[in-house]
């Protein structure tokens, strides 16, 4: 074999070793997206300043060049739309160092479109010594997710309404104890409030209040969301007090609460909707049953 030959061998080998490396980082970095914010949940219900640690390079290859879309509430249409971006938004694909070209240092824009009607949306971010930053967003968080919760109004009397929101808007322009201040008095009337309807049915928990946050959320397994159950540990940080939290603490353990409370109010809304409709139902059914009666006469 000439020296020609055996050197184009040992090339091709290791172009094959490198294609067969970079195969394996990529798989490993896409199974390790389930550990990372959806693009949907990092531009709809992540604080600004909350920084993300990653140098996957597929996840930043999605957000910085890969097309956009999501299911999102549309201020300007007053409902749920789907959003695309129009186009590619590059980021460095194509310059000398083009395999690494998402891992480079500066900001970028996310903006999307509603389909229904064309309204807006920009989300801003900033990627540097492996944080992602969103520092900016257009409507701001508040203003999405306040619409998308006034369903829920019914069900957070005494204020507690008012407290989601104004915890959603500190959040929005990074505020993190003074958010989450508001998430776990609001997280905590509705475990208070579970408890005490268990108390009505007779199946009341014996030293209830004096339970941890993730033993409460244990004992009321029968009536919280079955994922909130599963997950209850992550909830231990609520049975912390003030003076242990910090911001940084606080704004990452913000969307985890905040979707928390959420599916708790989502589950109580279909049960009082269930509920309604059975009532109809039973109206409907007493009419229809004196109608019938009506017709056939008195009976001989």
């Amino acid at each position: 074999m000439s020296d020609i030959t055996g050197g184009l061998i040992a090339d091709l080998n290791r172009q094959k070793k490198h294609a067969e490396n970079l195969a394996a980082r990529e798989k490993a970095e896409r199974d390790g997206l389930d550990k990372l914010p959806t693009i949907a949940s990092l531009c709809l219900a992540r604080p600004l300043y909350d920084a993300v640690e990653t140098d996957s390079r597929v996840y930043l290859r999605m957000l910085r060049g890969e097309p956009v879309q999501f299911d999102a509430f549309c201020t300007g249409c007053g409902t749920t739309s789907i959003f695309k971006d129009q186009l590619s938004r590059g980021g460095g694909a194509g310059s000398s160092q083009a395999n690494d070209w998402m891992l480079q240092p500066g900001q970028f824009n996310i903006i999307v479109f509603c389909q229904r009607a064309g309204h807006k949306y920009t989300f801003c971010f900033d990627y540097r010594d492996s944080k992602l930053l969103k520092f900016g967003q257009m409507p701001s968080l508040e203003d999405v997710a306040g619409q998308d919760i006034r369903k829920y109004a019914p069900l957070l009397r005494d204020g507690y309404f008012g407290e989601l929101k104004r915890a959603t808007g500190l959040a929005s322009h990074g505020i993190g104890i003074g958010s989450f201040v508001y998430l776990r008095r609001i997280f905590e009337k509705l475990i208070s409030d579970h408890h005490t309807t268990l108390e009505k049915s007779g199946k009341a928990v014996e030293g209830f209040a004096t339970l941890r946050m993730e033993d409460k959320i244990g004992a009321l397994k029968d009536v919280l969301p079955p994922a909130l159950v599963k997950n209850k540990a992550a909830y231990s940080i609520l049975s912390s007090g003030i003076h242990a939290l910090d911001e940084d603490t606080c704004r990452s353990y913000f969307p985890v609460v905040r979707a928390a409370i959420i599916e708790i109010l989502e589950q109580d809304l279909r049960a009082r909707e269930e509920a309604k409709a059975a009532a109809a139902l039973e109206v409907e059914i007493a009419r229809l049953a004196g109608a019938v009666k009506s017709a056939a006469g008195p009976v001989k």
